[in-house]
């Protein structure tokens, strides 16, 4: 089977994890530290924005205890969004407004925001959809005109640059994905930009059982200075949710390897996009009409016959999926939600479907996705 993703990872990432089994220190350390700032340099931002987690699914949590969402605010969600955000604004209490998307780059627009905002309109998440990037100039005016914060799913859209700026930088706090699916893979572990250096420092002590920065050893270290060491106090709730050197090492190793990973990508991007465009029943993925660049996480068809296309292909042992199951559409989300139509979203759950693209896909795999989809009996 033709996966729709797959890692990149062998023996350099084996050989910096035997590092780290020598060292006898497996937490929290120099690797991760290492890379938090080369992640930041990836992005030509300054490290001291940037803090590790578990996942990206954590830092969503996270951003919604951050910006302190209660029952009186109102956040606006782009129904084509990853589940998560939906259960982070649930779990706070906040109410969900979702929003339509562009029914051909499953990207939220301005346009779509505004028609949803209130006076209790607190935050607003953006998914740069297979990562490319949100129109974003006038989502930003839009919501500094209505003091709404702006949280940027970036879990796909790793460098990927909104006229020379990075993704997941351009608003109030953004996430990057590292799991297993993704292009630079710890197998799992995230990574978080907060614009506001003091909610950086909240969010570390967060992520760390709530013990003050100062306390970098844990909560039972001879090295503070302390006679009775094993005392401590907290400066608010926390929970556990730090990378350790075992994924900081593999990610280091990763951002070395990154740059090929996305030319690789690209490549396949593209001969995907030469060779499919030229049919006429089905779309490829519009281009935007302002300075970008792509992580080429995505590549998406769209078509009346998806559902038939998707089995053939499975049937021919290609894995085809459509990503993301409108949230409107989830029973869970649907009891808490302002009620709405989302036509554009319908027509993307319908018609789009994912196929493989990662940079471990052979030539004669490519060739045959291709070879595939050209011959499919549509009619």
């Amino acid at each position: 089977m033709i996966n729709l993703f797959q890692p990149a990872v062998g023996k350099e990432e084996l050989d910096e994890v035997a590092k780290v089994f020598q060292s006898n220190w497996l937490g929290k350390g120099n690797y991760v530290k290492d890379f938090e700032k080369g992640f930041a340099n990836n992005l030509n931002v300054s490290s001291e924005h940037f803090l590790s987690t578990t996942s990206c699914t954590e830092a969503i949590f996270l951003s919604a205890d951050l910006f302190e969402f209660s029952s009186n605010d109102e956040i606006i969600i782009p129904s084509i969004s990853f589940p998560s955000i939906g259960s982070a604004v649930l779990s706070s209490g906040a109410k969900i407004v979702f929003c339509d998307v562009d029914k051909r780059s499953l990207n939220v627009r301005a346009d779509d925001i505004k028609s949803k905002i209130t006076n209790n309109t607190k935050a607003v998440y953006v998914t740069h959809y297979g990562g490319v990037p949100c129109d974003m100039d006038p989502i930003i005016e839009l919501c500094n005109i209505h003091n709404i914060k702006i949280i940027e799913d970036s879990a796909c859209s790793i460098k990927s640059f909104y006229k020379g700026k990075a993704c997941g930088t351009l608003g109030d706090m953004g996430m990057w994905s590292f799991d297993a699916m993704k292009t630079l893979s710890t197998a799992d572990g995230g990574m978080m930009y907060i614009k506001d250096l003091d909610k950086r420092k909240v969010a570390e002590e967060k992520l760390y059982l709530g013990l003050p920065l100062k306390q970098k050893s844990g909560i039972d270290s001879s090295t503070q200075g302390n006679s009775n060491w094993w005392e401590f106090e907290m400066n608010r709730p926390g929970r556990r949710a730090i990378m350790n050197n075992v994924t900081g090492a593999i990610g280091c190793v990763q951002l070395n390897k990154l740059n090929k990973f996305l030319q690789r990508r690209e490549y396949i991007y593209n001969k995907y996009y030469n060779e499919l465009k030229k049919l006429d029943w089905l779309e490829v993925p519009p281009m935007s009409n302002f300075e970008y660049t792509s992580s080429f996480y995505f590549f998406w068809i769209q078509t009346k016959y998806r559902d038939k296309l998707a089995r053939y292909l499975l049937d021919n042992g290609v894995y085809t999926t459509f990503r993301y199951w409108p949230l409107h559409k989830v029973n869970l989300f649907k009891e808490f939600c302002v009620d709405g139509d989302y036509p554009n979203a319908d027509f993307a759950a319908k018609y789009t479907l994912n196929i493989p693209l990662h940079q471990e896909l052979a030539e004669d795999d490519i060739q045959k996705i291709i070879t595939l989809i050209k011959e499919f009996n549509a009619f």
